[in-house]
């Protein structure tokens, strides 16, 4: 694969593509696992529990990417079901645990691997930023507890353009923030809808992150499975 020149800015989602997701949630959770003794509630065991956030949690993102729940709306079902699936009806936990998990999770600082030295690599010869569906003053905390925040000329919410990848406007709106030509732009992400689909659609170019190597269809320009990779395509 040769060396791409034409582009200029380089558009990255935050959430598992940048920002490790997975391990910081795992680790809030497994504090709040201990601090609220859920095992004497009917939790048989952390790895159960975070399971069952993942699975709920993707659920819901989901849903919120289809406009079929708001933001409130995950930070309130969110864990309600998750206790529910252990048979643990306690609003006032559910409560503590989703204002607390919103309060630790945005503050770990674990990063995909390679993400401080790829992003040090590109930033010499392009432009970079931040494209993300996730709600402004948590994604701020984020980038600025894991030492991102420097690396990006712009950062782009859902909430602050009032729009949602996949939708071909976000795109117009980051583009246009970040005073760009679509030809001159690149998404990577690793959600083939909101990512990829959505960027393509829009005309824009993609690279597919696909750390797990999951099997699929979708179109896309380049696909790689370790952000290392980026080197061989910049």
């Amino acid at each position: 694969m040769g060396k791409i020149n034409t582009y200029k800015h380089i558009f990255f989602d935050l959430d598992h593509t940048l920002w490790d997701y997975e391990k910081n949630s795992n680790e809030a959770l497994g504090e709040l696992f201990l601090k609220y003794q859920l095992t004497k509630l009917g939790v048989d065991n952390l790895i159960e529990f975070n399971h069952c956030f993942d699975r709920v949690n993707r659920s819901l993102w989901n849903d919120y990417n289809k406009n079929k729940i708001s933001r409130d709306g995950i930070r309130e079902q969110r864990f309600l079901r998750i206790l529910s699936e252990f048979a643990i009806d306690d609003n006032d936990l559910s409560n503590k645990l989703s204002t607390e998990y919103l309060m630790l999770c945005p503050t770990k600082p674990h990063l995909m691997p390679y993400t401080i030295e790829v992003l040090d690599y590109l930033k010499e010869g392009y432009k970079l930023h931040i494209l993300t569906n996730g709600f402004k003053d948590v994604q701020k905390i984020k980038l600025e507890n894991s030492s991102l925040h420097p690396y990006f000329s712009t950062v782009v919410t859902s909430d602050t353009a009032g729009y949602k990848k996949p939708m071909s406007s976000i795109f117009k709106y980051a583009i246009d923030k970040a005073d760009a030509r679509k030809s001159e732009c690149i998404m990577i992400g690793d959600n083939l809808q909101t990512d990829i689909m959505g960027a393509r659609n829009f005309g824009m170019d993609t690279i597919y992150f696909n750390p797990k190597k999951e099997k699929h269809k979708a179109n896309t320009t380049h696909e790689i499975d370790c952000l290392s990779q980026l080197k061989n395509i910049f």
